[in-house]
């Protein structure tokens, strides 16, 4: 049985706090050391890592170079602000009929997919 660690307790919390949709590594390493006082980033990745090996958590990519980290609930998609960066759900599966296609044209059997969209937040938008 794994020993008890405060970081990978915290980690835990802010995921199940569902205050934010996804998370990135840094903002986790962050959050953790405003609520311990201080938080190794490696106790930090080692969480998530875990976390991800359990099945509890989505690792997603939205093309800002940073591995993002999201609870593993209903499959979704994504839009992120060209602007400003903020990342946000887009409700359902997009490509749910694509996947079909994709396995006819190609024999493929899909697994998973990843669509990211990407434009102005509103509040971008409007400034």
């Amino acid at each position: 049985m794994p020993r008890p660690s405060p970081v990978a307790d915290a980690v835990r919390s802010m995921f199940e706090s569902r205050t934010r949709h996804s998370w990135s590594l840094q903002e986790l390493h962050e959050s953790a050391c405003q609520q311990l006082g201080n938080a190794d980033y490696s106790s930090v990745f080692r969480a998530v890592t875990a976390m991800e090996r359990e099945g509890l958590l989505a690792r997603i990519e939205v093309g800002d170079g940073k591995s993002r980290y999201e609870l593993m609930d209903s499959h979704h998609e994504h839009v992120r602000c060209d602007s400003c960066g903020r990342v946000a759900e887009v409700p359902g599966c997009s490509l749910a009929d694509a996947e079909a296609t994709v396995r006819s044209a190609t024999g493929f059997v899909v697994t998973s997919h990843q669509l990211i969209f990407s434009g102005l937040c509103p509040e971008c938008a409007s400034a």
